[in-house]
C-alpha cells in the first residue's frame, strides 16, 4: 500500500506515471500495488453528524461512480495516476474508495460497504491478513492509512462513532442517497480530535518507528519508510488498549507488545 509526495521525491523522468510503473515492476509478478483514493466530490463533511444539504444542492450532487470518479487530492496526486492505471479496480465506498493493481485487487477491494470503512471485513483488514507491507515514498507519518484498521479493532470505551450520508447508484441508475455510521477515523477518541494536536494515526507511527523494526532509505530527495502492516497494525492496537483501555488513562508513552 502507497502514500507519497510527489512535491518531497522531486523531479522524476516521466512523472507519476513512471513512478507507478516502478511500483509494478517492484511488486511483480505476482504483486499488487494499493493506494486509498477517497473522493474528491464527497458529501462527508455536508452530511456529518446529522447536517443537512439543501434539496437543490442535493438533488444536484453527482452519485459515486468508481469507474468515473475523481480522488481526493488531500491524500496525493498519485493516487489519481493509480485510478487511471489500466487493470485498476476501484472500491465502492465513497468516501473510504481504495484502488488496487494486480493479482489480488479484486480479493482486496471487494466488498466494501457503507459502515465498513476501515474495520472489519474492509479492504484493510483483508490488506493486513494478506501480508501486506506499506510504504510511505515521502509522505509523513500520520498517513499510515492502515492504522485505522488498529483504530477500528481495539477494545478501548469512549470510541467516536460519525454519521454522514453518501450518494449511490442503484441497479437501474439512479441516485439513492444512503446513511452510514462509522467510527471517526478523524479522531477515535477525544483527545485525538484537537485541532493543531496528532490524531491516533501519527502518534501510533512516531511511537512506532522508534522501536527500528522497519526500513528507512531515500528516492529522490524523499525520506522513505517501509512497514510491515501486520506488525505495525498489532502495534497500533497493543497501544491504544495499553494506554487508553481504561475510562480513566495518563497520557500515552511508546510501548512494544
Amino acid at each position: 500500500m502507497i502514500h507519497a509526495s510527489l512535491k518531497a521525491i522531486g523531479t522524476i523522468d516521466g512523472g507519476a506515471v513512471t513512478l507507478v510503473r516502478s511500483l509494478l515492476d517492484a511488486v511483480a509478478p505476482g504483486g499488487t500495488l494499493m493506494g486509498y483514493a477517497s473522493w474528491d466530490r464527497s458529501p462527508y463533511e455536508e452530511t456529518l453528524n446529522g447536517a443537512r444539504m439543501d434539496e437543490e444542492a442535493r438533488r444536484a450532487w453527482p452519485p459515486f461512480d468508481p469507474a468515473t470518479a475523481g480522488t481526493y487530492r488531500g491524500f496525493g496526486l498519485l493516487n489519481q495516476f493509480l485510478v487511471e492505471t489500466p487493470g485498476a479496480l476501484r472500491s465502492a465506498h465513497p468516501d473510504a474508495s481504495m484502488v488496487a493493481i494486480g493479482a489480488l485487487a479484486q480479493a482486496l477491494i471487494e466488498p466494501h460497504r457503507l459502515g465498513e470503512a476501515f474495520g472489519r471485513d474492509s479492504p484493510l483488514e483483508r490488506f493486513v491478513r494478506s501480508g501486506g507491507k506499506v510504504l510511505l515514498l515521502g509522505a509523513p507519518l500520520n498517513t499510515v492509512t492502515a492504522l485505522h484498521y488498529a483504530e477500528s479493532i481495539a477494545d478501548i470505551p469512549g470510541k467516536r462513532r460519525v454519521t454522514y450520508e453518501m450518494p449511490l447508484l442503484d441497479p437501474e441508475g439512479r441516485t439513492v442517497w444512503k446513511l452510514a455510521e462509522d467510527f471517526d477515523s478523524n479522531g477515535i477518541l477525544d483527545c485525538f480530535a484537537v485541532d493543531g494536536k496528532p490524531d491516533a494515526v501519527e502518534t501510533i507511527a512516531n511511537a512506532y518507528v522508534t522501536l527500528g523494526r522497519h526500513r528507512e532509505g531515500r528516492v529522490g530527495d524523499a525520506r522513505c519508510h517501509l512497514f510491515d502492516a501486520q506488525d505495525i497494525v498489532s502495534f497500533g492496537q497493543a497501544f491504544l488498549e495499553r494506554n487508553f483501555g481504561q475510562t480513566l488513562f495518563t497520557a500515552p508513552t511508546p510501548v512494544a507488545y
